[in-house]
C-alpha cells in the first residue's frame, strides 16, 4: 500500500531548531486533509521529497502524527513543496 502526502509551508521553517509538522497540515492524493500518516510502521518505509529532491533518511523522522525534523542547519522556505511517501508491505499467506 502506498500513500502520498503534500504540504507547502506558509512561512519559512527554520530547521536550526527541532521542528514538527502535524499530519493534519498535509493533504492526500485526493486533496483531502489527512488526520494521520497511514502506512507508517515496522513493515514500511517512507521517502521525503523537499522541492522534488529526495532527502536523506537521517534528516527527518515520521510517526502517525507528525513529520519531525531534528535540529540541522537548514531552512525550508515558504511555498516549498514537501511530499511524504509511505509504502507499507503486507503478506497474504494462502494455505496449501
Amino acid at each position: 500500500m502506498e500513500n502520498r502526502y503534500f504540504f507547502s509551508p506558509d512561512t519559512d521553517l527554520d530547521l536550526s531548531f527541532s521542528t514538527a509538522i502535524p499530519a493534519n497540515q498535509f493533504t492526500n492524493d485526493d486533496g483531502a486533509v489527512t488526520s494521520e500518516f497511514t502506512g507508517v510502521g515496522p513493515n514500511s518505509f517512507n521517502n521525503l521529497y523537499i522541492n522534488g529532491i529526495i532527502q536523506p533518511g537521517g534528516s527527518y523522522d515520521v510517526s502517525y502524527a507528525e513529520l519531525y525534523f531534528p535540529p540541522q542547519s537548514s531552512i525550508i522556505f515558504a511555498g516549498t513543496p514537501i511530499v511524504l511517501e509511505t509504502v507499507q508491505f503486507m503478506a497474504n499467506i494462502i494455505p496449501s
